[in-house]
């Protein structure tokens, strides 16, 4: 008989590269005694220094197989100490006025089960808030000199110093939407140096006659086709059919599959608004999307009021520290021989649900939104309410026609 210890191999994780919150080239790996997924960042968040994170990643494998052992060979690269501030700040001067800005934006962020009241924002919106503002004082340090936003009062900011930014986001490659979100920030700080305790400052030059560069349009979301959804559907099981008709039918994306429960669907209708929301998010449900989900709830057998899908270990598909949707939609799309430039993530089954239900006859603005799940002053809905262009019909028509059928492949 053949050792089972012998053919077990250590499996090695792949060097990767995210620009995801400054990870920069990492692996991924999961702890061989207490199974927990953990993640391993070289320091390096620059794609291009690959050869020195290929360097730092074959000494990091060495030392996980048991070399290594006297720890000469560096596996990261610590970040250089931070300095601290040889002053105090100026009073109403920029770095102050950008930290009440940002502790004004902290108190606006509401719990997870709180209400969405007017004002709040998510967790998530206020990180990234915070560090667009980080971004723009680091800027202003590079060009005016370090510690220069401790000593600017808004009389020194200068029309060329925000152009001379939104050139800078703009050469970075970001979306026009993104350089927008950020010349909105250095407007709200412009606009918070005028309170009382910043000694009401007023911008001496005028904003609108600034030069505006614009970041790069927002590129078309492809439509997958009829045959790459048909090798989908083959290649998943029950579970993961389900989730693709419910993107497609119902428009639900990966967070919101996260938080559906069971009894919200039923034959001839879906409810999933949140008391706590008030977010509208009902209608008919269409006959092959009720087909697998009654089919998924009589195999797993889920109480009323439970989330109707979770992961192996019974936590939601995604949370703070991992989202499971993308990870099973990768793991199919490899298996059945797609990758990303043939086939987009899971989001882009929401977009060829709402291309469809756009399209139908008689469909109103109001409904596109409701069945977006957007508010009423939503301008997303306006992109599904046009006649679908010609080279998409076959997919629509094909999608329109699956969703009348009752049956479940």
């Amino acid at each position: 008989m053949v050792n089972r210890r012998m053919r077990t191999r250590t499996r090695v994780p792949k060097l990767k590269f995210t620009s995801v919150r400054n990870v920069g080239w990492h692996v991924s790996y999961r702890d061989t005694k207490t199974g927990q997924s953990h993640r391993h960042r070289f320091g390096i968040v620059e794609r291009e220094r690959e050869k020195e994170a290929l360097a730092l990643y074959h000494a990091w494998v060495s030392e996980r197989l048991g070399g290594n052992a006297d720890g000469k060979l560096a596996t990261k690269i610590e970040p250089a100490p931070k300095r601290r501030p040889t002053g105090e700040a100026l009073s109403g001067s920029l770095l102050e006025v950008a930290s009440g800005l940002k502790e004004s934006e902290r108190l606006r962020i509401r719990k997870p089960d709180e209400p969405r009241r007017r004002g709040t924002i998510a967790p998530p919106v206020f990180r990234d808030r915070a560090k667009i503002i980080r971004d723009i004082l680091a800027f202003l340090n590079a060009r005016r000199g370090a510690g220069a936003v401790s000593r600017m009062r808004l009389a020194d900011l200068t029309m060329d110093d925000v152009e001379a930014f939104n050139q800078h986001v703009v050469k970075a490659g970001l979306s026009d939407s993104q350089v927008a979100k950020r010349l909105q920030i250095v407007k709200a700080i412009i606009d918070r140096a005028g309170r009382p305790e910043h000694g009401r400052q007023m911008l001496t030059w005028n904003w609108d006659s600034r030069d505006v560069a614009h970041g790069k349009p927002t590129p078309e979301r492809p439509l997958p086709s009829v045959e790459l959804l048909k090798k989908m559907l083959a290649g998943a099981d029950l579970r993961g059919r389900t989730m693709i008709w419910l993107g497609i039918g119902l428009g639900l994306g990966a967070k919101d599959l996260a938080v559906v429960r069971s009894g919200q669907i039923d034959k001839d209708a879906y409810d999933l608004r949140r008391s706590k929301t008030g977010v509208e998010r009902f209608g008919t449900t269409p006959p092959r999307v009720w087909a697998c989900v009654s089919k998924y709830q009589d195999a797993t057998k889920r109480p009323a009021g439970e989330l109707l899908f979770v992961t192996r270990t019974g936590v939601a598909l995604v949370h703070a520290k991992g989202n499971a949707v993308t990870q099973w939609w990768d793991k199919l799309r490899t298996k059945v021989g797609e990758s990303k430039e043939t086939l987009p993530g899971f989001y882009t089954l929401r977009h060829l649900g709402a291309t469809e239900f756009g399209s139908r006859p008689g469909t109103s603005i109001s409904d596109v939104k409701r069945w977006l799940g957007h508010s009423s002053s939503s301008d997303m809905a306006d992109v599904y309410m046009r006649p679908v262009r010609p080279e998409f019909r076959k997919v629509i028509e094909w999608v329109r026609e699956q969703l009348s059928r009752e049956e479940v492949e």
